[in-house]
């Protein structure tokens, strides 16, 4: 493994590139070094390491973004950026950018392209940055910003197959747009609204249908499930225990994804979760379940999360299972995600003053007050606050 990379990471000189030494030392001590060995000799692989040990494209983000296939590309980002060669940046961003940019250059018509541009600038990369300095952005955020972008354009050539630019579209165009599907053009509001704002367009209304969730699960259907989850040895422990974080606690697969082991609390023989403040006490069976998964997680003999911290490590370096890889896997085994969280939240609020969950749990207080109040709750006039004043 040492030998090979060492071809691979010469800079020229018959030495490695000083400052790829982090990355070099980081593969060679991977627990599983057939697997690194077979990564290395992929072609794609090697044309790759070779450009940046010979200084063929610069050693940055903006570098990295030249090198193809982008699959490839990334989860060489996420290890540079892990052993540190690399500073950290949103993976989810920098993968969103190139695809723009990408995306933008199969547009041929300048006017559209320059629509779509400052569309992109102004909205939704916008967007996308605020939402990355409040937290890691999620893979669910940028398909919702690729989907937008991707019906604007769409949006743009039909009004173009009627023979119509954008400052001339009318009520009429826009009625026949979604006549076509709502729910599948249900996101071109974003581009609307933003070309309204701009004065790209004159005022015109959209229209609204409801999307309100599914139905929650009954609490018979939820509390099966429960034991299910502690008697099926076939299905992974890793699934189980998600699936508990959902069935127990209402949790989100976008939170439950950036957990950490330290957030899995072990005092005085009692287990708890800290989802919000206080943490949550996990009861038996589910205490014993959760700490047996701890010695076992997934993707950890790798080089790529060999420390890793997540309470679900992802396969690639330095992050967690993303929420898009955990559905499936929870959907195909038969639990409904959406509406046992659902349910969960519900009979929780039925059990305890909303406000007390909402800080448990991790939640906004007006949330878990609306729910309560549709759930009917006999709560709802609780003060929230220290009461022990």
């Amino acid at each position: 493994m040492a030998e090979h990379l060492h071809e691979l990471l010469d800079d020229g000189s018959g030495s490695i590139r000083p400052e790829l030494l982090p990355l070099f030392d980081m593969l060679r001590q991977m627990r599983r070094p057939w697997g690194g060995i077979t990564w290395a000799k992929l072609p794609h692989v090697q044309r790759n390491l070779q450009a940046l040990a010979r200084s063929q494209v610069p050693l940055t983000h903006e570098g990295l973004s030249q090198l193809m296939p982008w699959r490839s590309v990334a989860y060489l980002r996420d290890l540079l950026v892990q052993c540190g060669v690399l500073p950290q940046a949103d993976r989810h961003l920098l993968l969103f950018q190139r695809w723009l940019a990408e995306k933008l250059s199969t547009v041929s018509d300048p006017e559209h392209s320059k629509l779509l541009e400052l569309f992109a600038a102004w909205h939704v990369e916008r967007r996308l940055r605020t939402l990355a300095g409040r937290g890691p952005l999620t893979g669910s955020q940028t398909k919702q910003a690729r989907n937008e972008f991707h019906l604007a354009i769409t949006f743009l050539d039909y009004l173009a197959q009627g023979g119509r630019a954008l400052a001339d579209c009318t009520q009429t165009e826009i009625d026949g747009w979604y006549a076509g599907g709502y729910t599948a053009r249900r996101l071109t509001h974003t581009f609307l609204r933003w070309a309204m704002r701009s004065q790209h367009m004159a005022a015109v209304t959209l229209p609204h249908r409801s999307t309100d969730n599914p139905a929650p699960i009954t609490q018979q259907q939820r509390l099966a499930l429960l034991r299910q989850l502690v008697n099926r040895d076939d299905v992974p422990l890793q699934d189980r225990v998600a699936a508990v974080l959902v069935l127990l606690y209402a949790q989100p697969l976008t939170r439950i994804s950036r957990l950490s082991t330290d957030d899995v609390q072990h005092e005085d023989g009692n287990v708890l979760v800290r989802l919000g403040d206080p943490s949550s006490p996990v009861p038996a069976p589910f205490d014993r379940m959760l700490l047996d998964y701890l010695g076992q997680r997934p993707n950890t003999r790798t080089a790529t999360n060999p420390e890793a911290r997540w309470l679900f490590p992802g396969r690639r370096a330095g992050q967690p299972m993303t929420p898009e890889a955990l559905a499936p896997r929870l959907r195909n085994l038969g639990f409904p995600t959406r509406p046992g969280r659902t349910a969960a939240i519900r009979h929780l609020v039925l059990q305890a003053p909303a406000p007390v969950i909402a800080r448990m749990l991790g939640y906004n207080d007006d949330h878990t007050t609306r729910i309560a109040e549709e759930a009917g709750g006999t709560w709802r006039h609780y003060a929230p606050g220290d009461h022990r004043r």
